[in-house]
């Protein structure tokens, strides 16, 4: 480098190496600056932000989207009621439907709003309730009535119902609405009033059964036995001057034709009083079982209607077709958990695998596991499901985003099912709650090291049929009411009638003796 004097202005030249270090320090330079520019771009798709993408999406093409994940408490058909109860409010309503696990970012609606770029009330609900409400650009009194359907619906009511009283509170706008959720606070605060429930459990319809069938032996047993055992006891009772009936009827035996006559009006008598007996008997037993018919006519557990089979697929389908276009489908409902990097690597790793010998596909599922989606929560029953859906052999891998669980099955690859499936490590199969991510990019390559380094078999392998699941169509129908319990009932019904035959027998045999004594006195005494 050399410096040169002209015209009074000092000027540097600069040799070759020079100038080509320089360049390249400008090159660094406006790399590193584009890579800050993009991180946020790459941020955005993953995290909440990539989840409101989704969602907003999705409220672009209708604007109330039911999750694919909850068939069994809120089923996709649905769609129509809770669209039907949302144009009620006179505002633009968009309503999301997702499980409770998922949609625990308290920014989420904010951020659907700001992708989706609608001025409206935006409202989510979980499996059970009215969980988040937040007006754009409108006058809605939204947290209101969050108050209000919090706590003047019953706890069962599901999420439809606790949706409609919300939306009723809206419609009575800013005034009424605010005294309207005063007044519920204050209620609820002093504990002098909760709803009741609005549905019974097996255990409440077996305590039915229970009851009816006590009921419809022990009542008509009672009548039968009792009846006849108060009239001959009411004929017994002393009369006055220390007679009894008998008595009275013994002292006309000498009449003549007497004996006779009252015989044949005694047997008369005690026909009618039989059959007035059975009669009354048999009907007390079919007013028992209409009555219970009546008052016990609950027929379901749940508000929830049975799921269809196009609501118990739909989450399946979508997997499946996921995982035919990527070996690693993340469920864009839920929070993103693998970023850019994490993805590429375990995509490398799934390849390396997939070409070393005895290895063969990988397909990862980054889905939730919930007690109310198709599968009921069952990781086994799920990954099954998907490899039939799909029809490709491999190892399926299904990682939990919310609780971090990960669970590998193989279905047809030469590797020990067996070992995989009960001897995972501990570090791999749970998730780390100190992280939000629950480290699983890091875990599941780790996983991929399990399965590089796994033992080969000589012939191929599967993990074997699930444990079948409850059915979801039939889960929340009640026992009939007539079944069950209604058999043990009926027995018990019998020794209770026994019981109380003999507590009353007992009370009217003191009372007779009562009042036998007593007129013996009286009448010693004249």
């Amino acid at each position: 480098m050399r410096t040169v004097r002209a015209y009074g202005i000092h000027r540097t030249r600069h040799s070759l190496p020079d100038r080509i270090g320089r360049l390249l320090l400008t090159l660094c330079a406006l790399a590193a600056l584009f890579a800050t520019a993009t991180a946020p771009a790459e941020a955005a798709t993953t995290g909440t932000a990539a989840q409101a993408a989704h969602l907003a999406d999705r409220l672009r093409a209708h604007p109330v989207h039911i999750t694919d994940q909850l068939p069994r408490e809120v089923p996709q058909s649905t769609t129509p009621a809770f669209a039907e109860v949302a144009e009620r409010t006179g505002v633009p309503t968009y309503v999301l439907v997702l499980p409770s696990q998922s949609a625990g970012d308290p920014g989420l609606l904010t951020a659907v709003h700001d992708r989706l770029g609608r001025d409206g009330l935006y409202v989510l609900l979980d499996e059970s309730t009215v969980t988040d409400a937040q007006a754009f650009g409108v006058r809605a009194p939204a947290d209101d009535a969050l108050t209000v359907a919090l706590y003047e619906v019953a706890y069962d009511a599901g999420p439809l119902r606790r949706f409609e009283r919300f939306v009723e509170v809206i419609r009575q706008g800013d005034e009424k609405a605010a005294a309207r959720a005063k007044a519920a606070r204050g209620k609820y605060r002093d504990d002098e009033w909760e709803p009741e429930a609005l549905y019974i459990g097996p255990t409440d319809r077996n305590d039915q059964s229970t009851l009816t069938g006590v009921l419809i032996t022990g009542v008509p047993l009672l009548i039968v036995v009792l009846v006849p055992y108060v009239r001959r006891w009411w004929h017994r009772l002393p009369r006055a001057g220390g007679t009894t009936a008998p008595d009275l009827r013994k002292g006309v035996k000498g009449v003549k034709g007497a004996k006779s006559a009252k015989g044949a009006k005694s047997v008369k008598a005690s026909r009618a009083l039989r059959w007035s007996v059975a009669a009354l008997a048999v009907a007390s037993a079919v007013a028992v079982a209409v009555t219970a018919s009546l008052v016990f006519d609950q027929t379901r557990s749940s508000w929830s209607p049975p799921p269809r089979a196009i609501d118990l697929n739909a989450r399946l389908d979508r997997v499946a077709e996921g995982l035919a276009q990527d070996a690693v489908y993340q469920d864009p409902e839920s929070p993103r958990v693998l970023d850019a990097r994490r993805l590429d690597r375990l995509h490398d790793r799934i390849g390396q695998f997939a070409r070393s010998e005895g290895g063969g596909p990988v397909f990862v599922s980054l889905v939730p596991q919930l007690t109310q989606d198709e599968s009921e929560g069952d990781e086994e029953a799920f990954a099954a499901a998907v490899h039939d859906k799909l029809g490709e052999d491999g190892v399926y891998v299904v990682a939990d985003p919310l609780n971090g669980s990960i669970d590998v099955f193989n279905h047809g690859l030469r590797l020990d099912s067996m070992a995989l499936l009960l001897d995972l490590p501990e570090s791999i199969a749970e998730g780390d709650d100190a992280a939000d991510d629950h480290r699983l990019g890091e875990r599941l390559d780790a996983l991929m090291t399990v399965l590089d380094k796994a033992p080969r078999t000589d012939e191929p392998e599967t993990s074997g049929d699930p444990y079948p699941v409850t059915d979801p169509v039939t889960e929340d129908d009640l026992p009939p009411l007539f079944g069950g319990d209604f058999g043990s009932g009926m027995f018990v019904g019998v020794l209770a009638a026994g019981l109380v035959f003999g507590l009353v027998a007992g009370v009217l045999g003191i009372v007779r003796r009562v009042l036998g004594g007593g007129r013996a006195q009286t009448a010693g005494k004249a």
